[in-house]
């Protein structure tokens, strides 16, 4: 059920090409209280919350075993309990790390489980980080694996990402790291890639996508 889901912390990472820098974002998503106690569901009304707490652009051309060493690190700390989030306050959150796995991201999936960071969805082990997948494609209905790896167009990641943001359930905060530059890319941001970086961008939209799965934004 809704309301009885744990904070939950997503890393998004999304890998550039040549021309690209890799980012990561950090998203943590709790379940609000919004009214009184429903007495037909038998539960308190509430309603989801995503706060952009980081992201980082990573020097281009960054040896991909330095961006796994990174991303170990920011995990590590992000194993902490959540401080100043009402309810949840002191409480350790969930952890996943969505990773692009487009192109050369591959690889770098296969080095973080041989860092043995985590476990994919079909083989839970709770305590751990959870590591997803993502494959972007050109166009086409979004779907899953059975090993957890899903496939999802660039359009619907970046739809995804404006109706948080239209419905101003996506927080994002004034002390965020490359804030200037994030804030650009919402901006330049295309359902197409063109010429502009759009990297902290694609990290963001990859931690919402599977923040939101199962959660009706309507």
């Amino acid at each position: 059920m809704l309301n009885h889901r744990p904070p939950h912390v997503y890393l998004g990472l999304d890998l550039g090409q040549r021309q690209d820098p890799a980012a990561i974002a950090i998203l943590h998503r709790t379940i609000e209280p919004t009214g009184p106690f429903n007495h037909a569901t038998w539960e308190f009304e509430r309603e989801p919350h995503f706060r952009l707490c980081h992201t980082e652009r990573l020097a281009l051309g960054t040896p991909y075993i330095r961006i796994v060493s990174r991303i170990r690190r920011l995990l590590e700390k992000l194993s902490a309990p959540l401080p100043g989030f009402h309810s949840y306050a002191g409480t350790v959150p969930l952890r996943t790390l969505v990773v692009d796995a487009s192109g050369v991201g591959r690889p770098v999936v296969e080095l973080i489980r041989k860092a043995g960071i985590g476990w994919t969805p079909a083989l839970a082990n709770p305590g751990r980080v959870a590591i997803v997948p993502v494959t972007i494609t050109a166009s086409g209905a979004p779907r899953c694996e059975a090993s957890g790896e899903e496939f999802v167009s660039r359009r619907d990641l970046i739809t995804n990402l404006r109706i948080l943001l239209e419905k101003r359930l996506l927080r994002i905060s004034a002390r965020i790291h490359d804030r200037e530059a994030l804030l650009k890319e919402f901006v330049q941001l295309q359902d197409r890639s063109g010429s502009h970086h759009d990297d902290l961008v694609m990290a963001t939209a990859l931690a919402c996508w599977r923040a939101t799965r199962r959660i009706n934004l309507s």
